[in-house]
């Protein structure tokens, strides 16, 4: 071991000395490959010509070295006029990028028989020469991305019997002629093209483990991808127009990620039903509006399942396999109904994503917490039309996240957090909440952050005496009137154990216009609570404007979180608002 480590060391050092001696390759530059022992890395920016580069590197490197060459941002408009077997060196990548090249001269690419990786990615070419690649049999690795490509003709790669990886993402390929893609490919990239059939260059790439075809225009996949391949790992085959699942989907035993977003399926057709190593399905953004019961039966090992942006109405039990599920995501979808039971048993769930629908309901409460299994750390409900929980999330006693934000709420009870020993951020914004009174009959020891805003609160008392180690409750734009010092008289700020101030936002609220707001800002102060927020008072006319309420408040102004406009000033006068910190 200690023999090979010194005679890596010492073939790199010596790269480096044939790199530090060889002045004379300028203006291209070289350096030992910081991986590959023997290997030297040779970058040609900005030459005028490819005499030049030729000039530049003709006899400078033994063969007994591999050299990486890049030729890059350069004027080569004589390509054709001289070869790379001119260099007399052993290239084993090329890469020629951003040269504004529009043709490959055949010629210029004769005797390069070691040549390994070759890129003319970032160019202008329309065309690949079929018989580009006779004098380079050994290619593996070829990159075409990002030019002006139109087609590939079937004799292209028939040279090329070590072909593992090719990429012609992002031209404007319409055709692909059939039987042009060799048997030894690996990975596959047709992404962004403007194709609308794959012409069946696929069905005999059994050794195929990666396939791009995504951002055309194809509008199916019927007797396109390989049948019955044992290798075929990962399709991305996303924002095309397809509208079903190709039958041949369904044998592809050893299927790992899908992604079919931004296209137009609208059901599965349990094509999916035995996918047993699929980890990851990506179908948001379709109109999806049906799952069979069976949709996953043997996808137990599927993780990340995203199916946002569809027409589901319910899931209909189809989850219930997915021992392996750990997030699932149904925002923006149909549903006016949602049942736990649909996750229980699902053990490795951590984020449930059911924002943007239109629940009017929650059901199936889990009754037995042990036979439950549940670890939500995260649940969404944002945007629905709950106008109450019912106690349903009883049972979810891992949420560290809870959000029902934008419903209908009219209440809280004890039992919809009850447990919730864990639970750290609760929104309850943009409900119908005139009190929080049940929060102090419900203890959330981990209770960091509440969010209350934009409801119809109009006293705080001791709504938050269940709550230790709050640290920000927002309960800007309410009612609020009344607020005592005895909310705050149980809780004491902590993150991490370590104190700190609770900090209450009161934006818009008529406590700020309130004569006694001095005094309850110092009585807050100790109880290590800081209030903040602004509010436009309305004052009779009468009122004198050096009225010590409208004086410099007893602590710093606080930059205001909006800058409201002050309006011209009738009668009644609008005072400029008074502001806390």
């Amino acid at each position: 071991m200690a023999t090979l480590l010194y005679t890596i060391i010492g073939m790199t050092a010596s790269a480096s000395l044939n790199c530090a001696v060889r002045r004379e390759i300028s203006p291209c530059t070289c350096s030992p490959h910081g991986f590959f022992a023997n290997t030297i890395e040779v970058k040609c920016e900005q030459m005028e010509s490819f005499h030049q580069v030729v000039d530049a590197l003709q006899d400078r490197f033994t063969p007994d070295y591999n050299i990486w060459l890049t030729i890059s941002h350069s004027q080569l408009l004589d390509l054709a006029s001289q070869s790379f077997y001119e260099m007399n060196m052993n290239i084993k990548t090329l890469k020629m990028n951003y040269d504004n090249l529009s043709q490959l001269p055949v010629d210029t690419f004769q005797n390069l028989p070691r040549l390994e990786y070759f890129s003319a990615s970032e160019n202008r070419l329309e065309e690949i020469p079929a018989d580009m690649f006779q004098h380079m049999p050994n290619v593996g690795t070829l990159d075409f991305a990002k030019g002006n490509l139109r087609f590939i003709n079937g004799n292209t790669f028939k040279s090329l019997q070590n072909l593992r990886h090719l990429i012609v993402a992002s031209n404007l390929l319409q055709r692909i002629d059939a039987d042009t893609m060799p048997r030894t490919l690996i990975s596959l990239h047709y992404g962004h093209n403007n194709l609308t059939t794959l012409n069946g260059t696929l069905r005999h790439l059994d050794e195929l483990k990666l396939l791009f075809a995504n951002d055309n225009h194809l509008t199916s996949l019927d007797d396109e991808l390989p049948l019955a391949s044992p290798n075929l790992m990962t399709i991305f085959a996303q924002n095309n127009a397809i509208d079903h699942l190709p039958i041949e989907i369904k044998y592809l035993k050893n299927l790992d990620s899908l992604f079919l977003h931004g296209n137009r399926l609208k059901s599965f057709d349990g094509l999916l039903a035995r996918s047993s190593q699929l980890t990851k399905l990506v179908a948001f953004d379709n109109e999806i509006n049906h799952l069979r019961r069976d949709e996953f039966i043997e996808a137990e090992r599927l993780e990340d399942l995203q199916l946002a942006e569809n027409k589901l109405t319910n899931l209909n039990g189809s989850l219930q396999n997915m021992k392996g599920l750990i997030i699932a995501n149904f925002s923006y979808n149909l549903l006016n109904e949602f049942s736990l039971q649909e996750v229980t048993g699902l053990r490795k769930l951590r984020i449930l994503d059911l924002s943007h629908n239109k629940i009017e309901k929650l059901t199936g409460r889990m009754e037995n917490l042990v036979d439950s299994g549940s670890i939500i750390y995260e649940l969404r409900l944002q945007h629905n039309l709950l106008k109450s929980l019912d106690g349903t999330l009883m049972g979810l006693n891992n949420l560290k996240i809870l959000n029902v934000a934008h419903n209908m709420l009219e209440t809280i009870t004890p039992d919809d957090l009850i447990g919730m020993e864990n639970l750290e951020h609760l929104d309850l914004s943009f409900n119908k909440l005139n009190t929080l009174e049940e929060l102090s009959k419900t203890f959330l020891p981990s209770l960091q952050s509440v969010n209350a805003s934009y409801n119809l609160l109009t006293t705080m008392d001791k709504d938050f005496h269940g709550l230790p180690v709050l640290c920000t409750a927002d309960l800007s734009n309410n009612m609020i009137r009344v607020l005592s010092v005895d909310l705050v008289s149980q809780t004491r700020c902590s993150n991490h154990g370590v104190p700190n101030k609770l900090e209450i936002f009161l934006q818009e609220n008529p406590v700020l216009c309130d004569e006694s707001l001095p005094e309850l800002v110092s009585q807050m102060e100790s109880f290590h609570t800081r209030l903040i927020g602004i509010a436009h008072c309305i004052v009779p006319q009468q009122i004198p404007i050096d009225s010590p309420i409208f004086m410099q408040p007893p602590i710093p102004l606080l930059k205001p979180l909006l800058q409201p406009q002050i309006p011209m000033v009738p009668a009644p006068v609008m005072i400029q608002q008074p502001s806390i910190v």
